[in-house]
C-alpha cells in the first residue's frame, strides 16, 4: 500500500472553496434576520457555514437600527407641538433682511425663466407673476 502525499491546494481552489463558503453563511435563511452577524462571523473567524448557521439560529433578530432622523421624528411626534418656530417663519412683515431675501429669491428666479433654465410653470410655482399663465 502506497501513500501519496496530500497535494497542496491552488490559490484558486482555495477562493472557491471561500466563496462557496461565504455564499452559504449569508444566503443562509439564519443570516436574513441577522446579517451583521452573520458577516462577522463568516469573515472573522474559520468556523464551518454549518457551525455558523447553527450559532445565528440561537440569536435573537437583529432590529431594523432607527437612523438619528428616524428617532428624531419620532421623539417629536411623541412629544407633539412644542411652541418652538424658525427665525425665518416668524419674522414680522416688515423685516427688511427678509424682504431682502424675497427680492433676491424673485430675482434669480425671473433670471431662471429669462435665460431658460425653468418654465414658465415652474416660475409661476416659486410665486413670480408670469404672463400667459
Amino acid at each position: 500500500m502506497t501513500i501519496e502525499p496530500k497535494q497542496p491546494k491552488t490559490e484558486s481552489q482555495v477562493r472557491i472553496e471561500e466563496r462557496t463558503r461565504l455564499a452559504a453563511i449569508l444566503e443562509s435563511r439564519e443570516a436574513e434576520t441577522r446579517p451583521k452577524v452573520a458577516k462577522a462571523l463568516a469573515i472573522d473567524t474559520n468556523l464551518s457555514a454549518e457551525r455558523i448557521k447553527e450559532i445565528l439560529a440561537t440569536l435573537p433578530e437583529e432590529k431594523e437600527p432607527r437612523t438619528n432622523a428616524a428617532a428624531f421624528f419620532a421623539m417629536m411626534e411623541k412629544e407633539g407641538h412644542t411652541g418652538v418656530g424658525s427665525a425665518l417663519g416668524s419674522a414680522p412683515a416688515n423685516d427688511p433682511k427678509a424682504q431682502r431675501i424675497e427680492e433676491i429669491r424673485q430675482a434669480a428666479t425671473a433670471h431662471n425663466l429669462a435665460a431658460g433654465y425653468i418654465s414658465p410653470q415652474q416660475a409661476a410655482a416659486r410665486g413670480l407673476k408670469v404672463r400667459g399663465i
